[in-house]
């Protein structure tokens, strides 16, 4: 009798402690977002929240749920079991502005700089070749340091500096771009149709597919066409996501975003990219 009763004992505590377990593995975890811009008003919050819901379906399978708090100039996200919250906290406050811009290598960019600039001694005085479109490297800690530098160097109209900051890297490497009129940029998201992120696991290669609207079609095959062996850099909310060099004229407006970027990075340029910018800014509060 008393061997059964000790069994059943043993059968409730380790239901009890299983059902816990299973508990927290499901737990919901919450993200509060607040908009930073004195313009929030009801309308934008629900316009934002509509994006980050549209986002989050596109970047994985996790169960979500997006509440608008208007008194507040919040928005709450309630995500299931994310094993990730920082990317899913990036994913939803991204401004999410995609553009592509021409670049200046190393040689055009020595030709517009004060001759008494001392641009090289923060990359360690390497001086990289005239057709490099990387300037430099270096640390990430350093970059906020030195942008004040460079804002100085050169006019805004004539040249606009951006940095590749890789989250899988400590380093960050410096573009400098060519802006182009009053956007700057040659083309933007609005110009894109859609975007896929693709792989190839022999290889262990990711990379975005881009295609353009029927209306920048012939846009973008000029622009390949006049820098045809120089970078064309495709940028994030000023983070340059890629500067791949132009090798043919690209006359179908299917292009690639290519480079050392994981699973997780290219499903979330593609999540940003095929859903707009947010209408205001965002911090993060919990």
């Amino acid at each position: 009798m008393k061997t059964i009763l000790y069994f059943l004992i043993a059968i409730i505590l380790f239901g009890s402690v299983a059902s816990s377990f299973s508990f927290k593995t499901k737990k919901d975890t919450s993200i509060l977002i607040q908009s930073i811009d004195n313009n929030a008003n009801s309308g934008s919050l629900s316009q934002s929240a509509g994006i980050i819901e549209n986002r989050l379906r596109d970047f994985g399978p996790e169960k979500y749920a997006v509440e608008t708090i208007p008194e507040r100039k919040q928005i709450k996200v309630t995500i299931n079991n994310s094993r990730d919250l920082k990317t899913i906290e990036s994913l939803i406050i991204q401004k999410g502005k995609l553009e592509f811009y021409e670049t200046y290598n190393y040689k055009e960019l020595t030709e517009i700089l004060p001759q008494n600039n001392h641009l090289l001694s923060y990359f360690g005085g390497m001086e990289p070749k005239d057709s490099s479109t990387k300037i430099g490297c270096t640390a990430q800690s350093r970059v906020e340091k030195l942008k004040g530098y460079l804002d100085s160097l050169v006019n805004n109209h004539q040249c606009k500096f951006a940095w590749n900051l890789n989250t899988e890297s400590s380093n960050a490497c410096l573009y400098a771009l060519r802006p182009e009129g009053k956007n700057g940029a040659v083309l933007n998201g609005g110009n894109i149709e859609s975007l896929k992120f693709n792989q190839d696991s022999t290889i262990k290669q990711c990379w975005v597919e881009i295609k353009f609207k029927k209306s920048a079609i012939a846009q973008w095959s000029e622009i390949t066409k006049r820098n045809l062996n120089n970078a064309i850099a495709i940028v994030l909310d000023n983070n340059v996501l890629s500067a791949p060099v132009v090798r043919s004229i690209i006359v179908g407006g299917d292009s690639q975003i290519t480079g050392s970027f994981t699973l997780n990075e290219v499903k979330f340029i593609t999540a940003i990219g095929n859903n707009g910018e947010l209408p205001l800014n965002f911090k993060v509060v919990k």
